[in-house]
């Protein structure tokens, strides 16, 4: 799993979620619907960064339950760490080296993280070695040829300090990886959720931030992001489309 959150990258990301902690709501909210996390079940996050989703699946599991959370960047994981929450082992380690106990774990979610991801098949072994029999897999992301594909090779990839290289999925290649792997046929779940902010302007200093684009400005971002992805106003609040898809499935 390659490694981009370090440095800039890194703070940058943590700057985001901290100064905008509502702004990805919606996400917390698919989250549950998916991946229904159960009192006293064990899960793995997979690229959890600095632990966005963390600290609401360590409270739905609660204290007879665990929540192991991985990601390749100590960096990240650091703010995983200072949440102290007893029911959390954070393992800095990648979905393609992961090396956890075998059949251990029900159920693994991961979000907007597997597209960094250029080992799938290896990462998938992985998985299927930890995950108890009938335990799910979960995983939010970009799918090509959608919007939000496109608007990460025509903005992310030209103005984030790291570069965006990246493979994203399609539901053939899925379900592939699910055949070969020892996984049930995947289910596909369009989740068109919305980011939500206080101003338009705010829309742009996030993407800015959480996508490190420091060649250029949070005005470009926000024009980029209106123009591909769609900025409506709903309220007192203005809502980004985030168009992503989740693959569901369970270990054979």
């Amino acid at each position: 799993m390659v490694n981009e959150f370090t440095g800039a990258r890194s703070s940058l990301y943590k700057q985001a979620l901290k100064e905008y902690p509502e702004a990805r709501l919606d996400d917390i909210k698919i989250m549950k619907e998916y991946l229904d996390p159960k009192k006293g079940e064990k899960i793995l996050e997979v690229g959890a960064g600095s632990g966005f989703f963390s600290s609401f699946i360590a409270d739905f599991i609660g204290k007879e339950g665990k929540l192991i959370v991985s990601d390749p960047s100590k960096e990240q994981l650091d703010e995983v760490n200072e949440l102290n929450k007893e029911n959390i082992k954070v393992v800095q380690q990648g979905a393609d080296s992961l090396n956890l106990s075998e059949n251990s774990i029900d159920s693994i979610w991961s979000f907007g993280a597997m597209h960094h991801v250029f080992e799938k098949e290896k990462s998938f072994k992985n998985f299927h070695k930890v995950l108890k029999r009938g335990g799910k897999l979960i995983i939010g992301d970009v799918f090509s040829g959608s919007k939000l594909a496109q608007h990460f090779d025509t903005q992310v990839a030209k103005y984030c300090i790291t570069g965006h290289e990246v493979a994203f999925w399609t539901h053939e290649y899925a379900e592939s990886l699910c055949y070969l792997t020892g996984f049930e046929k995947p289910k596909f779940f369009i989740i068109n959720q919305k980011w939500k902010f206080k101003t338009k302007k705010d829309i742009g200093i996030f993407l800015y931030k959480i996508h490190a684009m420091t060649k250029t400005n949070p005005e470009e971002c926000l024009r980029g992001a209106e123009k591909i992805l769609g900025v409506k106003k709903k309220g007192n609040l203005f809502e980004l489309n985030w168009p992503m898809q989740i693959i569901s499935t369970r270990k054979i």
